[in-house]
Order: structure tokens, then C-alpha cells, then sequence
């Protein structure tokens, strides 16, 4: 659902004109989607949480299993570096401007995680303990959203690399920095937590007392947090933590409606799971559809933010099946064909290098 909301979202954002961009809808509209962002990442944090829980011992030592993950959080970071490459060829760097590094630097999504994972992984190893990281992971989350206020209002610029600045302010146009983004997924891994420790063998509570109430008791305080902050909540990035706040309460109340739901479905369809497992895929792909990449133009700058609201949605509708249909093969590949589908990942790897060069 996280997977299709984002697609759709992304799309609509896109190609809907600003002229039907008015009323109070645009409001509830903008909150669906900063939810659906949420939403994902806390998932993420969640995914992360409970595959780790499966092989804990392999993931506190150095093992060929950590590396395995370690490089697969490298590639979700320079998957997200190659989505914002500013030059049709790699020599071109030599002569980019500074809008254009700003543009390479930017910090989306895709880095956010990779980088996020890696810090969580570190913190595993620290931890040693499932209980410990439990704890660490909430300490670290609220961490963040405190010192997010203070964080985005520094001028950043003067004092680190352009690399590392977007990664702490989105003065740089970066739209993922760490704070307070990261918060989610550090949620989203002590969340996993308690669903390996305890929620899978008692969902109905689990959902009650891991979800239900943490969710209601988030939304509360964010309505209370400007008199909690004090000084931090009146600056110009002041309403960010009541913001994380509201939509993290909000998140963990829509999973428990999920987790309610899906009591009452014995079998869900293999696409289902499939779309799930391919959110990488899923992800990368529509970006250059939707938004463009060095290598193809897409619709953003063809039909960006010129379309009806009925237009929006249906373009939308016709990106969001596609890429249930390729989720749907690739996944299918990947399981019944392996040798097949690493092949095709490097031919691809290869070739989009290669037009790069």
C-alpha cells in the first residue's frame, strides 16, 4: 500500500497544474503524502528490525552476511546519487556548475535510507542486545526530532563539504536530510523489534499496545509540543517536530487498522508480496518515468504540473500498473530464474554505465 500511495503521490505531485492547486484539500492532500513518506520509511525501519531479529548473532560480528547488507545499503546510496546526476556524461563533471553539484548532492530518499541503515547497523553492533538496541533505537529517534529545530537552522554551507552539508539541511535542495526523516526509521526498527520479541505470536495486542496507543499518544503531544520545546518550537523549523510527531502517531494508528484488517484475510495475492519485495525497483523506475534521469526525459518535463486533476489521476493510474506488472515479473524472475536475473542486473548496470561514459 506504502509502495502504491507513492507512486501515485509522486505522480500526481508532478503533472497536476498549479491552477487546481487551491483550497483546503491542497492541505489534506500535501499531509496524505508527507503520511504515505512516513509511512514507508517506518516500514523500512520495521523490515530492517525484524530481519535482523531472524540472524542476530551474524549481524554483531563482522560476517559475510553483514557485508552482504552493508553493500546493498552502499547501492540504495549510489542508486540515489545516479537519480540526480546533473550531466549527460561522466567527463562533463570536470566543467559542472555549482547548481549542478548541488543538484549530484542532493539528498533523496534513497540516500537517506542507505546512509540511515548503516547507523542502524552500527548501533546493532554497539548494542549487542536486542533489549539495548530496543531502547537505543527510541532514545535516538527522539534524539533526532528535538534536535531537528536547531539542526535545519544552521547555516550549514560555511562549515562542511557541499556532500555532507545536504545530508543536514535542505538548503541545498536536498528533500530527505537525516533530521528528522532518519526518526522514522529509527521508530520504525523498535517497532521491528517488538514485533519479533512478542507481536507475532500475539498480534491483537501487539496492534493494541505497539500501534493503537503509541499512535494516539504521539497525535496528542504533537498538539502540545510547541509548550514542551520551548525556544526550539519558535524558530523558523520549529513545527518540524510537531510535524514528525503527527504523522508517526498517525502512521502507527493506520498499521494498526492494517494489523486489524489483516486478521481477517487468510491469503493475501502473490502480487502483494511481490510489489513489497520490489520497492527498490519499484522506486527507481518510476522516478526516471515520472520525474526523468541523465538517461531518459520522462513526464515531468513534458507535462509537469500542466494537467486537469482527472488527467493527473489517470496518468498516475497508468504509471501505478505497470510497475505492480513489473514488481510482479521481476520478482517471479528473481525466484524462479536467479542465474537469469543477475545476469539482467548487470547487463543493466553495464549499460547504464556505459551511456554515462
Amino acid at each position: 500500500m506504502a509502495v502504491v500511495l507513492m507512486v501515485f503521490g509522486h505522480t500526481t505531485s508532478a503533472l497536476l497544474s498549479d491552477a487546481y492547486r487551491v483550497g483546503d484539500w491542497v492541505e489534506v492532500w500535501a499531509f496524505q503524502r508527507g503520511l504515505t513518506s512516513g509511512l514507508f520509511l517506518l516500514l523500512a525501519g520495521l523490515a530492517f528490525s525484524v530481519a535482523t531479529s531472524r540472524h542476530w548473532p551474524a549481524h554483531i560480528r563482522l560476517s559475510m552476511s553483514l557485508l552482504k547488507r552493508l553493500r546493498r545499503f552502499v547501492i540504495l546510496i549510489v542508486l540515489g546519487y545516479s537519480l540526480h546526476f546533473p550531466v549527460a556524461h561522466l567527463a562533463e563533471l570536470a566543467t559542472a556548475t555549482d547548481q549542478q553539484w548541488r543538484r549530484l548532492f542532493a539528498v533523496d530518499v534513497l540516500q537517506m535510507i542507505g546512509v540511515t541503515f548503516i547507523g542502524v547497523q552500527a548501533l546493532v553492533i554497539v548494542a549487542r542486545t536486542r533489549r539495548v538496541f530496543t531502547a537505543a533505537t527510541l532514545v535516538v529517534a527522539a534524539a533526532i526530532v528535538v534536535a531537528t529545530p536547531v539542526v535545519r537552522d544552521l547555516d550549514w554551507v560555511p562549515l562542511a563539504p557541499l556532500s555532507l552539508v545536504a545530508y543536514l539541511s535542505t538548503a541545498t535542495g536536498s528533500q530527505f536530510p537525516l533530521f528528522p526523516w532518519s526518526a522514522y526509521v529509527f521508530l520504525g526498527a523498535a517497532l521491528g523489534q517488538l514485533y519479533a520479541r512478542w507481536g507475532a505470536s500475539h498480534p491483537t495486542e501487539f496492534a493494541n499496545w505497539a500501534m493503537l496507543v503509541p499512535g494516539a499518544a504521539l497525535t496528542v503531544l504533537a498538539f502540545y509540543i510547541e509548550g514542551l520545546l520551548g525556544p526550539l518550537a519558535a524558530g523558523e523549523s520549529g513545527w518540524i517536530p510537531r510535524d514528525v510527531l503527527l504523522r508517526a502517531g498517525a502512521c502507527l494508528v493506520v498499521l494498526r487498522m492494517l494489523a486489524h484488517a489483516s486478521q481477517r484475510i487468510s491469503h493475501l495475492p502473490r502480487v502483494f508480496g511481490a510489489v513489497a519485495q520490489e520497492s527498490l525497483l519499484v522506486y527507481f523506475v518510476h522516478l526516471c518515468v515520472v520525474y526523468g534521469s541523465v538517461w531518459n526525459r520522462g513526464l515531468y518535463r513534458s507535462y509537469g504540473e500542466a494537467l486537469s486533476p482527472v488527467q493527473a489521476i489517470m496518468t498516475a493510474i497508468a504509471v501505478v500498473l505497470p510497475m505492480i506488472a513489473l514488481a510482479w515479473f521481476w520478482n517471479r524472475l528473481k525466484h524462479g530464474r536467479p542465474a537469469v536475473a543477475k545476469r539482467v542486473v548487470v547487463l543493466a548496470g553495464v549499460g547504464l554505465f556505459v551511456a554515462l561514459i
